[in-house]
This record gives C-alpha cells, sequence and structure tokens, in this order.
C-alpha cells in the first residue's frame, strides 16, 4: 500500500510539474506561423499575453496573380490636315490585369474558455495599398502616330479609346491605359477560428474565418475616380441590369478572409 501510495504522488509531482513547465504569461513565448488563404501566403509572430490573450503581427503576399488580353483599339475619325484626310490608325493593344498586393496585419485573439482551449475570436486591422487591382498597356502604333504628327497629339487622342463594349477607355498621354480598383488602405478585421498561435506542443494546426471592412469600392482611370454609373450605363445600357451591378460593386464592403496555419512554439 505504501509504494502505491508513493507512486501515485510521483506520479501526481510529475504531472503537475509537466503542466508548470508550460504557462502562458506576458509575453514568456514566441511562436511563428506561415499559412495560406485569400489573403495570399501569409507569415506572423505571436506571443501570449495571458492563457485569454495572444497578440499576433504578420504580413500576407496575394502572388502576382496576372491576366492578358488583347483589346481594339477604336478611332472615331481621322486627321484633316491641308485638305488631307490621314485616317488614325486601328489596331489592338495588349491589356493586363494584375492582382498582386501586400497587406500587414495586427491581431488581438481572444480564447473565451482560457487553459488549452482553442476556439478563439480575433480582432484587429490590415493595412496595405488601396489598390486591389490594376489594368494596364501601352500602343506602340499609336505612340509612332502621334510622333509623326505632334502638334495633334491632343486631336488624336480624344479620338482614340479602346473598346469595352459600347464603353471608351480614354489613353493618357503617353498611350498608356491606367486603370485600377482601390479600397480604404486601412481595414478593421474581425474573426473566429480554432487553434492556438503558441501551441503548447512545438508544432499545430490552426484554420480561421473572418472579413476584412475595407470599404466601397472605387474606380480609378489615370488616377482619376470615375463614375461607375456611367461605365456601366455604356457598357450594359442604362437599366435595371446596370443598376444592380453598381449596387452590387457600391455595396461590397467585406473581404472575406479564410487562412489555413501552420503554428510552431520557438520558446
Amino acid at each position: 500500500m505504501k509504494k502505491i501510495v508513493m507512486m501515485a504522488a510521483l506520479s501526481l509531482v510529475f504531472v503537475t510539474s509537466g503542466y508548470a513547465q508550460f504557462k502562458r504569461t506576458a509575453f514568456n513565448h514566441v511562436g511563428l506561423n506561415v499559412g495560406a488563404g485569400t489573403e495570399g501566403i501569409s507569415l506572423g509572430v505571436a506571443t501570449p499575453v495571458t492563457n485569454f490573450l495572444e497578440l499576433e503581427a504578420g504580413v500576407n503576399v496575394m502572388p502576382g496573380f496576372k491576366v492578358n488580353a488583347d483589346v481594339d483599339l477604336e478611332t472615331n475619325g481621322s486627321l484633316n490636315m491641308g485638305g488631307v484626310d490621314v485616317p488614325i490608325p486601328v489596331s489592338t493593344m495588349e491589356l493586363k490585369g494584375d492582382f498582386a498586393r501586400t497587406t500587414f496585419n495586427v491581431k488581438a485573439n481572444v480564447y473565451p474558455f482560457g487553459g488549452n482551449s482553442k476556439l478563439f475570436v480575433a480582432a484587429g486591422f490590415s493595412v496595405g495599398g488601396n489598390k486591389i487591382a490594376k489594368l494596364s498597356g501601352h500602343s506602340d502604333e499609336l505612340e509612332n502616330f502621334i510622333n509623326r504628327y505632334p502638334g495633334y497629339k491632343q486631336e488624336i487622342l480624344d479620338q482614340v479609346g479602346v473598346a469595352l463594349a459600347d464603353y471608351q477607355v480614354k489613353l493618357d498621354e503617353n498611350c498608356n491605359v491606367d486603370g485600377d480598383i482601390r479600397c480604404n488602405s486601412f481595414r478593421p478585421y474581425l474573426g473566429l477560428g480554432f487553434g492556438r498561435l503558441v501551441p503548447k506542443n512545438r508544432l499545430g494546426f490552426r484554420v480561421e474565418l473572418g472579413c476584412q471592412f475595407m470599404g466601397s469600392l472605387k474606380v480609378y482611370q489615370n488616377d482619376e475616380e470615375l463614375d461607375i454609373h456611367e461605365i456601366l450605363d455604356g457598357t450594359l445600357g442604362a437599366g435595371d441590369e446596370s443598376d444592380k451591378i453598381s449596387k452590387f460593386i457600391e455595396n461590397w464592403k467585406f473581404y472575406p478572409v479564410l487562412k489555413f496555419q501552420l503554428v510552431g512554439r520557438i520558446l
């Protein structure tokens, strides 16, 4: 009986000391994490404050997802020089769409049940460039034509555009198309998920679901904001369909976040 009691006591001591070796107090541990999701590839560092709270800072890189397409350059007329009509050349332009971006985030992760529970609620913010999509292109043929008739440069540019259905996207003075879609550069964040940023074991897994509040989307060309209603009316025609799409774009103020992370504790 004495041996049994002694063994039970020793076992209790070892178990207690084992739990005592891992405590979450203010900044006494450091965790690293890598992940992938709708924000792109992520890398972060985290530390606990208590069993109920962890802090994280990280960076998210959306890979350079690009789309190329050939579009028509349309003209509305010709140049009249000394009674002679010189046609403005009609050609194609390669438009490039770029969706690459980088954001930085700071979050507080609250574990309402404390201990080693893994269910959490996250709150914080993301900061990054306000351009979430870019559109660019250049016409060498039109540039060469303008160089032949530099005195008619603005007149030529006024009569040329990239055909987007019934809407014409104008070129700038360098024969470039430069457009983008913008949102707020500071974006508050809320989310929830399962898993610790600083796990008790050396490695762990974590999943998070949330959204960024990015504000109303805005369309720009050559750094000037465009009226989305005018663009859609030009492409679709004025009516219910155009109105529905414009309202959808104006009301789409949230960016969904789904992230899977591999977490590790280094201290």
